[in-house]
């Protein structure tokens, strides 16, 4: 996987991520290409499931991520999308007759990129169209970028007095069944923010209990 990871990282497209600089509460004045390899770095750390104490859950952790998909391991594709999962930030649109970026400056020199989730989703497959991995792969990998802000601080302080075997329900609810990798996703990203921590310790809470790992099958009666 270091290979891909290597190929991504001298893509002409990705390479663009050098020339968008973050500045908010996650990021200090940080291109996001940075912020990619580091939120990499954390997934090639965490994925040996160490961060996860109860040995069982841990068990049932390293099971899900070694289980085959189309073609490829399940950690191989969390691991490429903790690389690329930003890359809708390099987008512009044209509005008007005029053209601008998806990155917004306030006053206060803070910045936000709204859609770069599903837009990133977009590019998926002309970035990875010459990785090796099948079709349906890199669908998986561009829907877990669709959805990695799933559950942002936002939805953790929502969330807040929540136990936590409500607070896994209603995870498994969300993120179209992708819960587990978009949970694996943002825990890298934001493994780093101060302003994370509360949620940090939730999700970690939730990779140490079993329900997490159960199937979910919605159907109707």
């Amino acid at each position: 996987m270091d290979d891909l990871s290597t190929k991504i990282q001298e893509n002409p497209l990705f390479l663009k991520l050098k020339t968008v600089i973050e500045n908010n509460p996650y990021h200090d004045n940080q291109d996001v290409y940075s912020h990619s390899i580091k939120t990499y770095e954390t997934a090639k750390k965490l994925i040996t499931g160490d961060f996860i104490e109860n040995s069982e859950e841990k068990e049932l952790f390293l099971e899900f991520i070694n289980e085959d998909y189309e073609g490829a391991k399940r950690h191989d594709l969390m691991l490429i999308t903790s690389l690329i999962h930003d890359i809708g930030k390099i987008l512009y649109y044209k509005e008007d007759g005029k053209e601008k970026s998806i990155r917004h400056v306030s006053t206060e020199g803070k910045t936000r990129l709204p859609g770069h989730e599903y837009w990133g989703s977009t590019i998926v497959p002309e970035l990875l169209k010459d990785s090796g991995l099948s079709e349906k792969a890199i669908e998986r990998i561009a829907d877990v970028v669709r959805l990695h802000d799933s559950f942002n601080e936002g939805y953790f302080k929502q969330a807040s007095d929540w136990d936590l075997e409500n607070l896994i329900d209603d995870i498994k609810s969300r993120a179209e069944g992708l819960y587990k990798e978009a949970l694996f996703n943002i825990l890298c990203d934001c493994y780093y923010a101060p302003v994370y921590d509360f949620a940090k310790k939730r999700i970690i809470e939730v990779f140490n209990s079993p329900f997490i790992y159960t199937q979910r099958e919605y159907f109707i009666k």
